[in-house]
């Protein structure tokens, strides 16, 4: 077994050495070339950054670009071998794990010195929550993003009674207008529709747990003197954990069976009825115009209910990172400062960058797509959008992501399945994360 795993690492190495020494092979020495490994995929925004390299190697012939792309599953084992081979690319995308891990190991670049005063100020505050590290320094570059909101099925409010166009706005109007859209409509003693779903599959365990930690104000993981604590025995993180099992045990608004069901699952339940309100992404608003198109008004928008601490919405960029081991980090700068300033043939009033995040279904976290985003984007869409003053970053510790993989999804199924208790498996988490911090 331990041969054939070193095996499959060696051929891992090689993958990502070949991949990433290519460009520079091709080019003579008057040319730099820039390795940049992505993850773009949708249709549109590979045309948009296909475009974008065109022009900026046009402008710039001593500058190539030499593209790899992957996807978001292989992406991170990918760099991690060409990061620790020495073999690594230029410029990358990370998502919020990724950023995590590749900060936690120093192999991101401090580009502080390049960004304008203008550019910040142009960002969105949780923008800048991702791209600072916990010491002050600026590693990143906020890319295409997406928030969460509340859907809501108006024509179910209407049967049970509730304002069709007063959805809840906090977590005891959600409880109080949950027990009333749960019913058993057919009369065989079922409860057959319920109040409130939300995902619990998988990696939306993890995900929609710490948004409910986030409402109550809980600090969760912490940056202290350079090292990583846990928060989770705070009394915020048992406030929220307990909150969201009793949504599922004790208030019953919200189906047991939601543990196996991912965004698309919540979808489903949603437009057949068998939930009346769901917490869910902004693409989702075309899955359920496609979906269900005999729902056209009889469902809504509207900004997620706040927690004791206020309003706390899921919503954060992916990011564009250079490398500290490049030797092209000037190249680099320079084809990500004509992607973020150079005005966009395909939407008037954005940037490439911005008609890049637009094409993705998501957003540009600045001040200047906002504006753009408030004329353009139609109505169902605008809470999303409203959503940025208060959207908050998921935890950005190297170790969360271990820690969730292995032990976080599996717990919070269990409470909600009434398996576990919330202080016993508070107390474990807390305890396997402090192992993980070397605390």
């Amino acid at each position: 077994m331990k041969k054939a795993l070193s095996i499959g690492l060696m051929l891992l190495c090689v993958f990502s050495f070949n991949v990433f020494g290519q460009g520079r092979a091709e080019t003579g020495p008057s040319v730099v070339t820039v390795e940049f490994f992505h993850t773009t995929w949708v249709p549109k925004m590979l045309e948009i950054l296909e475009y974008t390299i065109k022009e900026f190697e046009a402008k710039n012939p001593g500058i190539k670009i030499a593209e790899t792309r992957t996807n978001w599953t292989d992406a991170p084992a990918q760099l991690m071998t060409s990061i620790m081979g020495g073999k690594s690319p230029d410029l990358i995308m990370t998502n919020p794990p990724m950023l995590a891990q590749f900060r936690g190991i120093n192999a991101l670049a401090d580009i502080s010195g390049y960004i304008s005063d203008d550019f910040l100020d142009n960002l969105l505050p949780v923008a800048k929550d991702m791209i600072y590290t916990p010491d002050g320094k600026i590693d990143s570059l906020p890319q295409e993003g997406c928030n969460w909101a509340l859907f809501y099925r108006k024509d179910l409010f209407e049967a049970a009674g509730l304002d069709p166009n007063r959805p809840p706005t906090t977590w005891d109007e959600l409880v109080e207008m949950g027990k009333k859209l749960t019913k058993d409509t057919n009369g065989d003693g079922r409860i057959d529709q319920w109040g409130f779903g939300w995902p619990v599959q998988a990696e939306n365990a993890n995900d929609y747990w710490v948004n409910f930690m986030q409402q109550a104000g809980a600090a969760i993981t912490v940056p202290i003197d350079g090292t990583w604590k846990s928060r989770l025995l705070d009394k915020e993180a048992y406030q929220a954990t307990q909150f969201m099992v009793d949504l599922v045990r004790s208030n019953r608004i919200s189906p047991p069976s939601i543990v196996d069901m991912d965004w698309e699952g919540v979808t489903n339940a949603f437009v057949s009825g068998e939930v009346a309100m769901m917490h869910n992404g902004a693409w989702v608003v075309g899955s359920v115009k496609d979906k269900g198109p005999e729902l056209a008004g009889k469902w809504g928008t509207a900004l997620l209910f706040s927690g004791p601490a206020g309003p706390a919405y899921r919503g954060h960029p992916n990011t564009f990172n250079i490398l500290e081991a490049s030797k092209a980090k000037d190249e680099a700068w320079k084809f990500l400062d004509f992607f973020y300033n150079e005005p966009s043939p395909y939407d008037e009033g954005l940037t490439l960058a911005g008609s890049y995040c637009n094409a993705s279904g998501g957003m540009l976290y600045t001040h200047d797509y906002v504006e753009f985003a408030k004329k353009t984007y139609e109505p169902l869409l605008q809470p999303f959008l409203l959503a940025y003053e208060n959207c908050k970053i998921p935890p950005i510790d190297p170790h969360w992501q271990t820690l969730s993989n292995m032990f976080v999804q599996s717990k919070v199924q269990q409470m909600i399945m009434g398996e576990a208790s919330v202080d016993s498996v508070l107390k474990d988490l807390h305890a396997n994360l402090k192992n993980l911090h070397g605390e």
